[in-house]
């Protein structure tokens, strides 16, 4: 009976506003990536990151925007805009992730010690959370 009745509201409330297929429309979409840096580790962090903007400006790709966090669980925050919004999600290897792997590649000068960069940033982050928010205009 508590069911029908309750059905019966949700009817009643849809039916006031005429429901219609809406998407987000003129938002800007980001991936927030919170780290969590090993104790000691923000200086070797920050040297990292200069080779990564340096192999961003020879590919000409964007970089993400960095926050330094003063308060709360985590040290750092990186903004990525999403430029294609969610549908960035959809891709595996993006070009411009491609374009900057290649530079930093050539920078590094191997695969392998662009990987052992990739391993020794890694090895710094004690933890991580990511979200995907939006802005509305």
């Amino acid at each position: 009976m508590i069911l029908m009745l309750m059905l019966g509201m949700g009817a009643f409330v849809f039916a006031q506003d005429e429901m219609k297929p809406m998407k987000y429309e003129g938002s800007t979409w980001y991936e927030m990536n919170y780290m969590d840096l090993k104790p000691g580790k923000t200086s070797a962090v920050k040297k990292l990151i200069k080779k990564y903007e340096t192999a961003s400006e020879s590919a000409g790709t964007p970089m993400p925007h960095l926050y330094w966090c003063v308060t709360g669980k985590y040290d750092l925050l990186v903004v990525w805009k999403m430029d294609g919004g969610p549908s960035d999600l959809e891709w595996k290897w993006q070009q411009s992730g491609i374009d900057w792997w290649k530079a930093f590649v050539k920078q590094e000068g191997s695969e392998e010690a662009a990987n052992k960069v990739q391993e020794e940033f890694d090895s710094y982050i004690a933890g991580s959370n990511s979200q995907i928010v939006r802005a509305d205009p």
